[in-house]
């Protein structure tokens, strides 16, 4: 056990001394959607909607155009929903639905960097795994009289048939993990970067209530943010 921890320890100080660590922060706005796969579509329309995302980032440089990228994440995700339900004439209702969403995210990405005149051009690709946090989602409902359902999601199977999570579709239920790959691409100038990611999420989030229904997320952040370069040799560039 000893000479395991011993010979480990061996291997990451031999990796540090040869690559440079790096740990920043981000901040951005992420315009995400679902893809939902339902029955019958013919009475949704499925708009984006604006969120946010606070990130850490942690950057080990292999070579001078190859790195890996992690970090941790709180990104804020969901939909807009126009439903419109078709029952006699004059008594025609609409609702119109928002979707919020809260994640803990892990990102692993492969990163490659070409230098041009000190501006880093980067692409990367990879694995991200989210844990949700809180959701919420409002619905207004317009018909013979307006009123406005907030309902907290659930992230279980249960379903109350009593209460206004049916207004909701669902949706109201979902699977708390989350998992997809993402893509990014920035700039990175010294210590300032700036990047544009695109996640799109391979797991169904309905629970199986019907087999032949799904849903997924999908969003494109743009953040701005700052890198603490080096940590472990500070004095190189």
């Amino acid at each position: 056990m000893k000479k395991s921890i011993i010979f480990s320890l061996i291997i990451c100080s031999t990796l540090l001394s040869y690559g440079q660590l790096s740990v920043g922060i981000s901040t951005g706005t992420n315009i995400s959607s679902m893809s939902v796969s339902l029955r019958d579509l013919s009475t949704f329309k499925i708009n984006p909607t604006f969120g946010y995302n606070v990130n850490v980032i942690v950057d080990y440089k292999i070579n001078p155009s190859l790195s890996i990228s992690t970090g941790l994440s709180i990104s804020s995700k969901g939909f807009n929903q126009h439903i419109k339900y078709f029952y006699m004439p004059g008594l025609d209702t609409t609702a119109d639905m928002t979707s919020k969403l809260t994640y803990l995210e892990l990102p692993i990405y492969l990163k490659f960097n070409a230098t041009i005149n000190q501006v880093s051009v980067i692409y990367g690709i990879g694995p991200y795994l989210s844990y949700g946090l809180h959701g919420k989602i409002t619905t207004e409902i317009t018909g013979r009289k307006i009123e406005t359902l907030v309902d907290k999601v659930k992230w279980d199977k249960s379903r109350d048939y009593h209460s206004d999570l049916l207004n909701t579709y669902g949706y109201s239920n979902l699977k708390r993990l989350d998992f997809g790959v993402g893509t990014l691409v920035g700039l990175r100038y010294k210590n300032v970067i700036i990047s544009a990611s695109y996640q799109y999420g391979l797991k169904n989030l309905m629970w199986e209530y019907y087999q032949d229904e799904e849903m997924s997320n999908s969003s494109l952040s743009l953040s701005v943010g700052y890198f603490f370069y080096n940590l472990f040799n500070p004095r190189q560039i």
